[in-house]
């Protein structure tokens, strides 16, 4: 039954990776099925997530798409040996659709705004049993996500975190230095909203521990917890609500925009001195 489970959530990645650029393309489904010599049905089967697809058919589908390799490369990726974690392939395709994101982080930079360099280091951190191989696939993952924020209509995007993130150096200061910049450049290009705490806050709302809030245009709002195995999603609306409401909270006692983005700028001049 985990193999059947497992299956299913790769052909959901490689189909919602199908649907994407054939909607990019401005290609009906009965429109592509002709040129990889399947019936429409078959198209309407790998974008749900219903079956899976051979190399050949990816192959020819990239070429199909113009994909210039991106589908064949979702597609190798998906039928990796030991592919990624399952919630590594439920997330990406929750934040494609999302209008609106929220999330706080206690620890470490959020996935979606780390670099490639921060990412490796945090993944190797957290996960000291997984190989190179694996290393390299999940930060792949991770900087696949972040094309959402260059979206033409972009999600908004707000982040909170304990100061001690920004001040938490992974790797070397070279890494830091590096993701404090980053993080800088997106805040100024207006690809998100930051706020930190304070350093030495008077409350605490976030103690619970991480989260993120998830809102949509077109279905009710998801929220996920993150915990040592993984990340479990819940759908719950009061369970929902509550999140949002710790979110409120947080916004209210940390930092504005503004002072934030003069503190991680302090903080980036001072690893230089």
């Amino acid at each position: 039954m985990r193999m059947d489970k497992r299956g299913k959530a790769k052909w959901r990645r490689v189909g919602e990776e199908l649907t994407a650029l054939r909607q990019r393309k401005g290609l009906k489904q009965t429109q592509l099925a002709p040129d990889i010599n399947v019936v429409p049905a078959h198209i309407s089967a790998w974008e749900h997530g219903k079956r899976g697809m051979t190399e050949d058919q990816a192959l020819r589908l990239d070429e199909a798409l113009d994909a210039n390799g991106r589908f064949h490369r979702v597609w190798k990726n998906a039928n990796a040996p030991k592919q990624l974690p399952e919630w590594y392939e439920r997330v990406p395709g929750i934040e494609r659709k999302v209008s609106e994101l929220r999330e706080y982080q206690c620890l470490l930079f959020p996935g979606l705004i780390q670099t490639p360099d921060y990412a490796r280091v945090a993944i190797q951190d957290a996960l000291p049993w997984c190989s190179p191989a694996e290393v390299a696939r999940m930060v792949e993952s991770r900087m696949q996500r972040q094309e959402i924020l260059y979206k033409e209509h972009p999600p908004l995007v707000s982040m909170v975190v304990e100061a001690s993130v920004l001040n938490r150096v992974m790797g070397d200061r070279t890494i830091m230095a590096g993701q404090l910049e980053s993080l800088l450049a997106l805040v100024e290009e207006g690809r998100l909203r930051f706020q930190s705490m304070p350093s030495e806050p008077q409350r605490h709302p976030g103690s619970a521990g991480p989260f993120c809030v998830y809102t949509f245009p077109d279905a009710p709002a998801l929220a996920s917890a993150e915990y040592a195995g993984g990340e479990v999603l819940m759908d719950d609306l009061e369970k929902v609500q509550q999140r949002m409401t710790i979110f409120g909270f947080l916004q209210a006692d940390a930092l504005s925009l503004d002072a934030t983005a003069e503190l991680v700028s302090t903080i980036r001049k001072r690893i230089d001195e």
